[in-house]
């Protein structure tokens, strides 16, 4: 849908308005009108995410006082000054996010939000609730207008739209919006209920009414995902499909607090991540211990990937404390930590031992296999230390690798030479079959010798001197191959280009797989990379389009 565009459009406030407006075809008006309806004379207002203002402009002709909040400086400046303030004007605008909003508890009649929560992620939309809920008065209301997966066929289009909003969004290097996919669970837990709705587009875009209720209680509720299913069968097709699409595909599973066992208050609380993968193996590695598992949200990515990139840092790391709650039901004060995220906590930089943030951190082992023990004794040994990068690794690795290849990198071009083939075949010109089985061998080949032989690099750290190496290995023996196949030597001479290429560029994205390099020294050698990769893939194209010739 549209709403995932939003990120664009917010660069130029001034244009935000038409631009949505155009995107979802006018539904953006409607909602307005029905927000509109829904507020009353003597109500006090908050809109958080208030845009250029447009809104916030409306409500304040038809209630008491209005304060509108965006973290977006720009779209603030661009409100004031379309939107003049004075002495007597019952609308105020201010630069604020929902985390720390400068308004007292209990003081509000209504919360207005459009098309904020797609930016949000699903942690962040709770805390988002349960800040809402602090400040509404008794039985106060909180208006939202969303964008939301609608059901049967309509997905399919969904999903294909939303699919073609993000290609446009990756190209503008811009992050996607979020889909509310479990919103409507948190409600109850926290502490709301739907009083009205109105849906638009099949139920993409939906606006709801909620209800402030008290459950007995002073303070907002916590959600906790169910309990994912990790044994049998179907989790472990899951877990294969990690490993055939893991490095491509991000396969997520709520973020939120998990048991294993029948834990209590005194039992250890377990950091992870929410990758399905390492989900299954974290709570099969924890069977017959009681402990909480608290999978921080890492944006369905590994830990170690995660803890490199942005993904697994104290931001993350923050916003699952605060979301769950989960010191508030819980004596254990030591949360413990894998070893491989250590990249992206920096604990220095964490809250100090306070009320407000009552734990200790420890790193845990490497390898979840030895957390039992690890719980057992109080300590690590200097096995559970070290990030082994075995032989077994590198052929789950390697599959890991080799599908992403195909799937993201060499698909389309073996589909053009599958393609072009046929068409020469049929115009009885040649036939060159062949000739594209050489290249998926050598892609084989290449991903094969970083499974077998990838110690024998451990000479250097750089993978560009990695790639030559394999590269050049790779050569000479897809050299041998073809010359046993029979073929010319002109022909081998003039693929040798190719056969060093694709294992000089697999060798480069292997780097991901492995724990050889830090994202630092992959960012410096980049640059360079990308030079020498271009230039070696033209000189490969051309070479090898020469060499069918001699084929």
């Amino acid at each position: 849908m549209a709403v995932t565009y939003m990120r664009k459009l917010e660069e130029e406030p001034k244009d935000y308005d038409k631009g949505f407006t155009k995107l979802t075809k006018g539904i953006n008006i409607n909602v307005q009108d029905w927000i509109l309806s829904k507020l009353k004379k003597l109500d006090n207002v908050i809109e958080m995410g208030s845009g250029p203002g447009t809104l916030a402009k409306k409500i304040a002709n038809k209630v008491k006082k209005i304060t509108a909040f965006d973290n977006n400086a720009n779209m603030i400046d661009y409100a004031q000054k379309n939107y003049k303030n004075n002495k007597n004007t019952n609308l105020t605008y201010q630069i604020s996010s929902y985390k720390n909003l400068p308004v007292d508890l209990n003081s509000q009649d209504v919360i207005v939000t459009t098309f904020m929560l797609s930016e949000l992620r699903p942690l962040e939309q709770q805390i988002f609730l349960r800040n809402s809920w602090n400040i509404l008065k008794h039985n106060g209301r909180l208006l939202i207008a969303a964008e939301f997966i609608p059901n049967g066929f309509w997905k399919l289009i969904f999903n294909i739209n939303r699919w073609r909003y993000k290609k446009k969004l990756k190209r503008l290097r811009l992050d996607e919006t979020h889909v509310l996919k479990h919103f409507f669970n948190y409600l109850e837990p926290i502490g709301f209920k739907i009083i009205d709705k109105k849906i638009w587009k099949h139920g993409t875009i939906q606006v709801i009414e909620l209800q402030k209720t008290n459950n007995n209680s002073n303070n907002p509720g916590y959600y906790n995902p169910p309990q994912k299913n990790y044994k049998g069968i179907k989790a472990q097709f899951r877990i294969y499909r990690c490993i055939f699409t893991g490095q491509s595909d991000r396969v997520p599973i709520e973020p939120g607090v998990y048991k294993s066992g029948n834990p209590n208050k005194n039992s250890p609380i377990i950091i992870s991540c929410n990758y399905e993968f390492t989900y299954i193996k974290l709570m099969r590695d924890l069977r017959g211990i009681d402990a909480w598992v608290l999978c921080i949200d890492s944006n369905g990515i590994n830990v170690w990937c995660a803890a490199r990139g942005d993904d697994f840092g104290n931001e993350q790391l923050l916003e699952a404390l605060e979301a769950t709650g989960i010191h508030n039901y819980i004596k254990t004060k030591k949360l413990i930590l894998p070893q491989l995220s250590a990249g992206g906590i920096a604990i220095p930089q964490l809250p100090k031992f306070s009320e407000d943030f009552p734990f200790k951190i420890k790193y845990g082992p490497v390898w979840s296999k030895h957390l039992k023990q690890y719980l057992d004794d109080g300590k690590k040994s200097e096995e559970m230390k070290r990030a082994k990068f075995t032989l077994f690794h590198r052929v789950r690795a390697g599959f890991t690798h080799i599908s992403f290849l195909f799937r993201k990198i060499f698909i389309l071009p073996l589909i053009g030479l599958i393609i072009l083939n046929f068409i020469f075949t049929w115009l009885n010109m040649f036939n060159k079959i062949l000739w594209i089985v050489d290249f998926i061998i050598a892609i084989g080949l290449s991903n094969l010798l970083l499974i077998l032989i990838f110690p024998l690099s451990k000479f250097t750290r750089k993978f560009l001197i990695k790639g030559v190496f394999f590269g050049t290995i790779n050569l000479i023996l897809m050299g041998c191959i073809i010359w046993i196949q029979n073929y010319s030597l002109e022909y081998i001479l003039l693929n040798l280009t190719l056969f060093f290429w694709v294992s000089f560029f697999s060798t480069m994205s292997f780097s991901g797989n492995t724990m050889s390099t830090n994202p630092r020294e992959i960012q410096s050698e980049y640059p360079i990379f990308k030079k020498i990769n271009e230039v070696l893939m033209i000189i490969a194209i051309i070479l090898s389009g020469i060499s069918l010739l001699f084929y």
